[in-house]
This record gives structure tokens, C-alpha cells and sequence, in this order.
């Protein structure tokens, strides 16, 4: 051991070998856990969290969906939000019959939501998430966060933070060569 000042003390490296065993040991597991990612592991699919319809009141689940479809997560107070929800209205107009699309409001009352929705023209259908279950399963750190499935029901994109018109598109044609 050196002394290199009152605070610094260095030790002697230690021996290669030990270091190569190590490395060896670390690209062992490594190779492991790859292969073992490669044996189809699990899929990601929408968890079984209640969404209420805000027009009708009618609870459903989350997982109910079938795919392939887009799923929103959103609110008044996100400002990356009202701007891309015309955007998804927009791509909605244009692919409505291939993909359905699904908004899910956080944290606004109903008639705050219908307001805003109304005032921004979307017409797709419109829940929100009372409980805060979904944003939680889905693992919404920020918002907004959109999830495309695919017919199977397995989430092909997740996405945090706003999505153009032309990721959104990508997403969608992702989900549906799937």
C-alpha cells in the first residue's frame, strides 16, 4: 500500500487471473441470460385495470380491448397531451377501420375531460382512469404514454412522451404486420 497524501492511500492491483476469471464469469452469465430471453419469454399485454367510459359511466377493463388498437393515456394539465391528441384524431380519421383507438384520461374530472375533448374535436372512444391503476400497470412515469396492441392482444409499442403523426402511423403498421 502507498500513502499518497494525509486522505490517499492506493493498494497494489491484484493479480490478472482473477480479473480473467471474473470477466469470464460475467460473459458466462451474461450468454446465459440472453439465451434465456431468447426462449420467447413473456409478452407485455394490457393489464386487467378498470377504465370507465366517460360518456356512458360504464365500467370496463383495460384488458377487455381487443386489438389491434391505440391506447392513450392523457390529460388537460399535460401540455405534450393537448397538443398530440388532434394528432391521433387526425390519424384516427384516416385508420379508424383498421386499429381502434382508445384515450384514457389521469387525473381530471369527467366534465373537464368531455370539455377539452369536445373542444379539440376527438372522437374516438374516451375513459378514464379513476383508481390510477392503469397508469400505474402500464408504468406511466410521464405522460402522455400511448400503447399499441396487436390483434393478439400483445403490446407491440409503448411509448412515453407525445407521438407525431408519423410515429404514430410506424406504431400502427408495426402492430398490424404482427
Amino acid at each position: 500500500m502507498r500513502t499518497l497524501g494525509p486522505f490517499l492511500t492506493t493498494r497494489p492491483r491484484p493479480a490478472a487471473v482473477p480479473v480473467l476469471r471474473c470477466r469470464r464469469r460475467a460473459v458466462a452469465f451474461l450468454a446465459i441470460g440472453l439465451l434465456a430471453g431468447c426462449g420467447g419469454g413473456d409478452v407485455e399485454t394490457l393489464p386487467t385495470a378498470e377504465i370507465v367510459d366517460l360518456t356512458s359511466g360504464d365500467v370496463s377493463l383495460l384488458s377487455d380491448i381487443e386489438g389491434p388498437a391505440v391506447i392513450n393515456l392523457w390529460g388537460t394539465w399535460c401540455a405534450p397531451c393537448r397538443t398530440e391528441i388532434p394528432a391521433f384524431e387526425e390519424v384516427h380519421q384516416a385508420r379508424g377501420d383498421e386499429v381502434r383507438f382508445v384515450g384514457i384520461n389521469i387525473g381530471d374530472d369527467p366534465a373537464k375531460a368531455l370539455a377539452f375533448l369536445d373542444d379539440v374535436g376527438a372522437t374516438y372512444d374516451q375513459f378514464s382512469d379513476e383508481t390510477g391503476d392503469v397508469s400505474t400497470e402500464l408504468r406511466a412515469t410521464s405522460m402522455p404514454l400511448t400503447a399499441v396492441i396487436d390483434a393478439d392482444g400483445v403490446v407491440t409499442t409503448r411509448h412515453l412522451g407525445p407521438l407525431d403523426q408519423d410515429g404514430l402511423n410506424e406504431a400502427i403498421d408495426e402492430a398490424l404486420a404482427g
